[in-house]
C-alpha cells in the first residue's frame, strides 16, 4: 500500500468585504479563496433559527449581536492604539 502525506494550509482574513478563507495545499499548485460577507453569515445564523420565514425565540440570537457590538468595539479600540 503506498501512502502519500500532503499538508493543507488554511488562513482567515477579514476586511471591509467581510470574511476570507484562503486554502493551499502544498501538492500542487492550485490556491482556492473562499469568500464570506458578514451579511451573509449573521443571514445563515438567523436562518437557522427561522420557520416558515417566522424567526423562533429571537432572544436566542443576543449574544450573537452582543458578540458582534463587541467586535466593532474591539477593532475600533485596536486602531486607535495602533495609530
Amino acid at each position: 500500500m503506498k501512502k502519500m502525506t500532503f499538508d493543507i494550509e488554511v488562513s482567515l482574513w477579514l476586511n471591509e468585504e467581510g470574511l476570507a478563507v484562503n486554502l493551499y495545499a502544498d501538492y500542487s499548485d492550485i490556491e482556492t479563496d473562499l469568500k464570506f460577507t458578514l451579511e451573509e453569515l449573521v443571514d445563515n445564523e438567523i436562518n437557522a433559527h427561522t420557520i416558515n420565514g417566522k424567526l423562533q425565540e429571537p432572544e436566542l440570537l443576543d449574544g450573537l449581536i452582543k458578540y458582534l457590538d463587541d467586535v466593532a468595539d474591539y477593532a475600533k479600540k485596536r486602531v486607535k492604539e495602533l495609530s
